[in-house]
């Protein structure tokens, strides 16, 4: 299986540059603030040829960039930036607001003395104040399948980076992702995920939401993600890896993503400034992140995120012998919308893929006793089994889990606090040894990437879901880890699938193998 060539050759000086940014964004001219990153741009079926898109940050000194790219023995092309200036006023919360602020801090950490595991210490949110970027874009088109593509960005004759990454293989290749949420919470936990993840050398990441902490701030992306995916001179446990110059991050939306809100705070859903996924979803409609009641400020927004909103809340696309749906499940989403359930039917059922995996932040299938309420997804099961899909992967609950393969049929009445009863059909038989076809889907958390881990473990868990939930919760769980940050690695063959699940040690904490027929 080709891997992803795994070389940064990122320039001592543009690395200094980026950390002096950093520190003070504005202390020299043409301060590069986020260094280039790769994205998936709008690519979603594999018919034609491939696109990707380069983006970085600087401050609001003009510069003259360009990108330069090639393929192997190919001539070398250049695309020129797109630049919009993104410019945010320091965000002064309320006196109310702060007062609830902190009674909800205070509440969370009474419950946090009720949970296993050790007590971590608090993590610092960086300083309010004003922010003003520019961001640069540049859309690299025309690229072919299955090939390695060089690029360097290059500012007059200096290379601010030069890395490779992979365009996406088609439907005869292999390929290896790495699918991991609840990734920056600024704590020591995330880089040794980031450096295990760069050593399995994936050739995209799905990131199960939950991407930054506390609220999905531009300020928080700038001090807790960067300097750990990004932003990285050398990689190590300690430091993490530049893993987005190579890797292209598919987004999806958690809670925290999205938990602050404009107009309020000027520089709320940044992800959607930050991410560039396929287009093809569902488009607007009451599924979709919505933007405040101020038309000024929604306006200003739709501009700067014009090519991911609302593209990153619900969307799907083709790689290798798969097809990935990525939904936002957060709530009050209305994902059980009847145009929105029309779409999601549509694209699972049109796909030609062999494999189909649906993403989501919320699981409605896991046995923590944290979130365990949180059920919203299960309705959308009956069409998950009906179209096929294979696998879907979650975050939001902090640590790994596995079901057996499973069908549940939700009861019509539902409970007001977010319950879905059911009738359960286990498929206690296979092992992914040596019965490798499920009969049923089987539903992973992933959610070990770097914040606060959950506990306790499953011998502790599942007698007190059975004991609080009686038969809304059954005994689907056949792999729970709980005690170590961790991460899944998928390798996808046109007619085998290997999952494993990685600790922060680079030690394997689960393996399973599915496989189809002829």
């Amino acid at each position: 299986m080709r891997r992803t060539l795994w070389t940064f050759r990122v320039s001592v000086m543009a690395a200094i540059v980026a950390v002096a940014a950093l520190r003070t964004p504005a202390a020299r001219a043409q301060a590069v603030v986020v260094q280039p990153y790769v994205q998936p741009g709008d690519g979603r079926t594999l018919t034609g040829t491939d696109v990707k898109v380069i983006r970085w940050f600087t401050d609001q000194t003009p510069g003259e960039f360009v990108v330069e790219f090639q393929t192997p023995g190919g001539k070398v092309r250049t695309a020129t930036p797109a630049r919009i200036a993104l410019d945010f006023p320091e965000y002064k919360p309320a006196p109310k607001q702060e007062k609830a602020k902190d009674a909800k801090n205070k509440d969370k950490a009474k419950k946090q003395k009720k949970t296993d595991g050790p007590k971590e210490p608090k993590v610092e949110q960086p300083p309010e104040g004003e922010q003003h970027y520019f961001r640069y874009t540049a859309h690299l088109d025309g690229l072919p399948f299955n090939s390695d593509v060089t690029y360097r960005v290059k500012l007059g004759d200096r290379a601010i980076r030069e890395a490779t990454f992979r365009t996406r293989a088609t439907a005869d290749k292999t390929v290896r992702c790495v699918l991991v949420g609840d990734m920056a919470q600024g704590r020591q936990a995330q880089r040794p995920i980031a450096y295990e993840i760069s050593k399995h050398k994936p050739e995209f990441l799905v990131a199960l939401g939950d991407i930054v902490y506390p609220t999905g701030r531009v300020n928080q992306y700038m001090r807790f993600f960067w300097g750990t995916y990004n932003n990285v001179t050398e990689a190590g446990p300690k430091t993490g890896a530049p893993l987005m110059a190579s890797v292209p991050f598919y987004a999806l939306l958690g809670n925290h993503d999205v938990s602050a809100k404009l107009p309020a705070v000027p520089d709320a859903l940044a992800a959607y400034y930050i991410f560039s996924p396929p287009k093809g979803g569902p488009g607007e409609g009451p599924w979709v992140t919505p933007l405040g009641d101020d038309t000024a400020v929604a306006a200003k927004f739709r501009a700067a995120a014009a090519d991911s909103y609302p593209n990153l809340d619900n969307y799907s696309f083709d790689y290798g012998p798969a097809h990935f749906v990525v939904l936002n499940d957060n709530r009050p989403m209305k994902i059980e919308a009847p145009a929105f359930l029309k779409w999601l039917a549509h694209d699972l059922k049109t796909t030609k893929a062999r494999w189909k995996f649906v993403c989501f932040h919320i699981p409605g299938f896991h046995s923590s006793k944290q979130h365990y309420a949180e059920q919203q997804i299960r309705p959308l099961q009956p069409l998950f089994e009906e179209c096929g899909v294979d696998l879907t992967f979650a975050g939001h609950v902090h640590n790994y889990q596995r079901t057996v393969p499973l069908r549940f049929a939700p009861d019509a009445k539902r409970d007001k606090k977010g319950r879905v009863d059911g009738k359960f059909t286990l498929d206690t038989t296979f092992d992914g040894k040596k019965n490798t076809r499920p009969n049923g889907v089987i539903h992973v958390v992933a959610g070990g990437g770097g914040a606060s881990l959950y506990g306790p473990g499953l011998d502790k868990t599942a007698e007190l879901l059975r004991k609080e939930y009686g038969a809304n919760y059954a005994d689907f769980t056949a792999r729970l880890v709980a005690d170590r940050h961790s991460f899944v690695v998928l390798d996808i063959a046109p007619d085998r699938l290997q999952l494993r699940s990685v600790g922060e040690n680079g030690d394997e904490l689960d393996r399973i193998v599915v496989t189809k027929g002829k």
